[in-house]
C-alpha cells in the first residue's frame, strides 16, 4: 500500500482533474478567447478615447496577464508551449507577451493526490507501490507532471517520483492546434511559416518529454558519464519503479542556486562551480553531441560540502535532453573555435553554411554580424585591451557578473540593424544558444570569475573536428 505523510497544506488549492478530452479542451480555450477577447476590445476602445499611453499600456498588460493565468490553469502541454514560446519569444512575439508566458513556469497549482495515487497505481501495479512510503503533498509542482518525495521501505533510501498527469500525453496535438489558432487570432501571435515550423518542432519535443522512459535512459547516460567527476552529482533511476509516465530516482539533497547560502560561498568555490557549469556544457556540445537543452535554474542545484573542499553541481530534469547531429554539431563548434580564435572568414563561412546568414546580404551588416559573434566568446579568451576594465578583476580573471556582455552585446544588435537580414536559424542553433545564454547567466549568478580560456582549448585539442581546425 502507498502510505501517507503528514504535510502542510499545499500554498495553492489542488487541481481534481485536467480536462482531457479534445472537445472540452477546446471548449475551455475557446471561452479564453471569447473572455480575452472582451477584454481586449474593451482596453482598445479605451485607449481610443481615452488618450493616456502610460495607462493604456498597464491595462494591455494586465488583460495578458489575465490570458496567461487562465491558460496556465488548463495545464498539461498548454502550459509546456506557453513556457517554450517565452523562451523563444524575441523572435515570435511581443516582450510583454513573452514576458507574460514566463509566469507560467512557476504557476501552475498541483493536482489532488487522489488523482496522482490513481496513475501510481495503474503504472507501478499494487506489490511494487508496497514497497515504497510516498509523501502525498507534492515537492514541486510543473506542467506535466510533478514529484513526490519517497522511501524504499526495504533499505531506507530516499526517493523522489515524478508522475505524469493523466491524459497529458494524449492533449499535446489538440492543444498545439487549439492554442496556436487561439494566439493568432488574439493578436498575440503573428501568423508565419515559420512559426508553423517553429510549433511543429516544439510539438515533437514534447513528445518526447512525455516519455519517461526515454528520460530515464538519458538520466543513465549522464550518470554513467559522469561517474567519478567530483564536480557533480546526478540522482540515480530505479528502473523497478519507473515507466513511460513514471520516473523514480534516488532523492539528492541541495541548495537552490538562488539561495543565500550558495551566494555566501567564498569567491574560490564560487568560480569552482562556474567553471564545472560552462564544462558541463562544452562536454555536452564537443564530445557528447547530446545536450540538455533547458537551462533554467531550477534544472541546477548546489550540494555545499561541509568541510568546505568540494562543493558539487546537481543536474535535475533530462526530459529536454536534444540529440545534435553531427551535420550541426561540426559546424557550430568550428564557429565556438573561429570566435575565440578571432578567425572572422571561417565564423562567416560556418555562418553562411547554416542559413542564417547570406552571402548576398550589404557587407557592413556581414562584418557586424561577426563581429558580435566574436564578442559572444569573450569570456572564453584571456581578456585583452578589447574587455572592459570593469569586466576583468585585479588578477586579470573575467567577472561574468559586472561584465554586462548579455546588454551590450543586445545594444550592439540593435544599433547595426541585425534583426532586419537575421533570417530564424536552424532549431539546433537556438537550442543551443539557449542553453549557452543560460549558462553565462548562471555563472553570472555564481558571481564567478574565471577566464575560460584553458577550458575551451581542452575541447579544441581533443575533440574539435580535425577538418574544422
Amino acid at each position: 500500500m502507498v502510505a501517507m505523510s503528514d504535510s502542510t497544506t499545499p500554498p495553492e488549492k489542488p487541481l481534481h482533474q485536467l480536462k482531457t478530452g479534445g472537445f472540452a479542451r477546446r471548449l475551455e480555450l475557446s471561452k479564453l478567447g471569447v473572455r480575452y477577447g472582451s477584454r481586449a476590445l474593451r482596453q482598445n476602445l479605451r485607449e481610443r478615447f481615452g488618450g493616456d499611453d502610460e495607462n493604456a499600456l498597464a491595462k494591455r498588460r494586465e488583460n495578458i496577464d489575465f490570458f496567461v493565468s487562465e491558460l496556465g490553469r488548463l495545464k498539461g502541454s498548454v502550459v509546456k508551449i506557453g513556457q517554450m514560446m517565452a523562451t523563444y519569444g524575441d523572435y515570435m512575439m511581443p516582450p510583454e507577451v513573452a514576458d507574460a508566458l514566463h509566469q507560467l513556469e512557476d504557476n501552475t497549482p498541483p493536482m489532488a493526490w487522489e488523482v496522482i495515487a490513481k496513475v501510481l497505481h495503474k503504472e507501478l501495479g499494487a506489490e511494487a507501490l508496497s514497497a515504497l512510503e510516498i509523501d502525498q503533498q507534492p515537492l514541486a509542482a510543473a506542467s506535466l507532471g510533478q514529484v513526490h518525495r519517497a522511501r524504499l521501505l526495504a533499505t531506507g533510501e530516499e526517493l523522489c517520483i515524478k508522475v505524469q498527469y493523466p491524459g497529458v500525453e494524449d492533449t499535446i496535438d489538440a492543444d498545439f492546434n487549439a492554442v496556436l489558432r487561439l494566439l493568432k487570432v488574439s493578436r498575440l501571435l503573428a501568423s508565419t511559416r515559420n512559426i508553423d515550423d517553429w510549433f511543429g518542432d516544439i510539438r515533437l519535443l514534447l513528445h518526447k518529454e512525455v516519455d519517461y522512459e526515454q528520460e530515464r535512459r538519458d538520466l543513465d547516460f549522464v550518470a554513467t558519464s559522469l561517474a567519478g567527476d567530483d564536480r557533480f552529482v546526478v540522482p540515480k533511476s530505479y528502473p523497478e519503479f519507473s515507466t513511460r509516465r513514471v520516473l523514480t530516482m534516488s532523492y539528492e539533497a541541495a541548495d537552490s542556486v538562488n539561495s543565500a547560502e550558495v551566494a555566501a560561498l567564498p569567491q574560490a568555490r564560487r568560480d569552482r562551480l562556474g567553471s564545472a557549469v560552462l564544462d558541463m556544457f562544452l562536454t555536452e556540445l564537443f564530445v557528447w553531441r547530446r545536450m540538455q537543452t533547458d537551462p533554467n535554474f531550477g534544472n541546477f542545484r548546489v550540494r555545499i560540502d561541509p568541510e568546505g573542499q568540494s562543493d558539487k553541481l546537481l543536474l535535475l530534469d533530462f526530459g529536454a535532453m536534444r540529440l545534435l547531429p553531427d551535420s550541426f554539431a561540426d559546424q557550430f563548434c568550428a564557429m565556438m573555435v573561429a570566435a575565440y580564435q578571432r578567425d572572422k572568414s571561417t565564423f562567416l563561412e560556418k555562418s553562411i553554411s547554416l542559413g542564417f546568414m547570406k552571402a548576398h546580404f550589404p557587407q557592413a551588416v556581414l562584418d557586424n554580424f561577426v563581429d558580435i559573434g566574436i564578442d559572444i566568446a569573450e569570456p572564453l579568451r584571456l581578456p585583452d585591451d578589447t574587455v572592459p576594465t570593469y569586466a576583468v578583476n585585479a588578477d586579470g580573471q573575467y567577472r561574468w557578473r559586472q561584465s554586462g556582455l548579455p546588454k551590450r552585446i543586445a545594444k550592439r544588435a540593435v544599433a547595426a540593424s541585425i534583426s532586419k537580414y537575421f533570417a530564424l536559424p536552424p532549431k539546433d542553433f537556438l537550442y543551443v544558444m539557449r542553453k549557452l545564454m543560460g549558462i553565462y547567466a548562471l555563472i553570472s549568478l555564481f558571481d564567478a570569475q574565471f577566464s575560460a580560456d584553458t577550458a575551451l582549448l581542452k575541447y579544441i585539442a581533443e575533440n574539435a573536428p580535425e577538418s574544422d581546425l
